[in-house]
């Protein structure tokens, strides 16, 4: 068996790399964790902090919560991920990250995303950061093994960031602009997670848990979800019309966007037997937010 040679041992080197990465990449579902940060740096920004080193302590704490939360999740749930395609490539059935390490870098991720928040001025930034990860991992997670409705409770989850940006800015918790914010992306997560599950509605047959389309036809779920993606677009005009946005630029792009990826939504909306279509429908949706996130920290840079 020919052994490496000299020359190309720093190849072999960087793809090791590049694999461990990639696999704590997955671990931490990267990207899903960066728009999480990035809606915890909208709320502070929405509540009128300021550009400094604070705000990148709230960005990278919650960033880490929910990194650390992934991967806690993927430790919990290593039968259910088996048993699916869709998350059959996942580290820890791969084998490139044994569960033991899966849970210490769970605890490290989520004990450094704690340490930042506790670093804060304000406390409740804190204790919304941990009542985040108690309520995806103790609650929402084994929640999905009892009943096909746990992404109505589970959105919750999604309404945490912000908050925790909010009042790390100083806002009050239960304010008119906190709660639109924070009630916006609870309803975004509805469609998020219905969409996701009707185009993997094979899965979920695999994983053994309670199905959804049981209860309620593919058919006419996504006709309900069709009414939760028009109150989030109506969530969304409430920050033009309370001008919550003050650029009247970003306004007229705000809403120029919405228009067109609602239109685009509901042009897919009627092709419900299409998987394609359902999940080009589910990228939309998750644009939306993006563009929301966007607007808002834009509208802070300008003032």
């Amino acid at each position: 068996m020919p052994t490496p040679t000299l020359h190309n041992s720093p190849q072999i080197f960087s793809e090791q790399v590049l694999s461990r990465l990639q696999s704590l990449r997955q671990l931490g579902r990267l990207e899903l964790s960066m728009m999480v940060a990035l809606s915890a740096l909208a709320g502070y920004l929405f509540a009128g902090g300021l550009w400094q080193m604070q705000a990148f302590m709230v960005t990278f704490g919650v960033g880490l919560l929910a990194a650390g939360c992934s991967a806690l999740n993927q430790w919990q749930e290593q039968d259910l991920d088996s048993r699916m395609e869709r998350t059959q490539q996942r580290p820890l059935l791969t084998g490139k990250l044994s569960p033991a390490a899966a849970l210490v870098l769970a605890s490290l991720s989520i004990s450094c995303g704690s340490l930042l928040l506790s670093s804060l001025p304000e406390s409740i930034p804190l204790l919304l950061g941990l009542l985040s990860v108690i309520w995806y991992n103790a609650i929402y997670t084994p929640l999905k093994r009892r009943t096909p409705f746990a992404a109505i409770p589970g959105a919750i989850c999604g309404a945490l960031p912000p908050l925790i940006g909010w009042t790390a800015a100083g806002g009050a918790l239960i304010t008119q602009k906190s709660l639109i914010l924070a009630g916006t992306l609870f309803v975004w997560q509805i469609p998020h997670t219905w969409l996701l599950l009707c185009h993997y509605r094979d899965d979920l047959k695999r994983s053994g848990l309670p199905n959804i389309f049981q209860a309620i036809p593919t058919q006419r779920l996504l006709r309900i979800n069709n009414y939760w993606l028009t109150s989030l677009f109506l969530c969304y005009l409430l920050f033009p019309l309370f001008y919550f946005i003050k650029s009247q630029p970003l306004i007229y792009l705000f809403i120029t966007g919405l228009f067109m990826i609602f239109i685009a939504i509901f042009k897919r909306a009627a092709d419900t037997n299409n998987p394609e279509s359902i999940m080009q429908t589910f990228h939309l949706t998750n644009i939306s937010m993006a563009l929301l996130f966007t607007i808002l920290i834009l509208d802070r840079l300008l003032i």
